[in-house]
């Protein structure tokens, strides 16, 4: 497994986020949230229930670097995920 510092992992999941701004919903972004429980815990229900984003090798490279990092960082990958959320929301 690799070691991300806390900057690295805030990298990893900024980069995924950036990435996912020039796709339509469902985004990677969001089936990151999925898959670390992050939209059940904080919005009530999974945001890709109805149907994934379709990805190709890009963005499966991206993703599964925000999962690796999430993996290893948990709490760093939280408090971005947050900011960036955040971010969003005040756009």
């Amino acid at each position: 497994m690799p070691d991300f510092t806390a900057d690295q992992a805030t990298e990893a999941i900024t980069r995924l986020f950036d990435w996912s701004q020039n796709f339509d919903f469902p985004s990677p972004a969001s089936l990151f949230l999925d898959i670390i429980g992050h939209s059940e815990e904080h919005f009530g229900a999974r945001l890709c229930a109805d149907s994934a984003p379709s990805i190709g090798y890009l963005e499966a490279e991206i993703l599964g670097q925000a999962l690796a990092a999430w993996a290893d960082r948990p709490r760093d990958c939280e408090e971005t995920v947050e900011t960036l959320l955040n971010r969003e929301a005040n756009q």
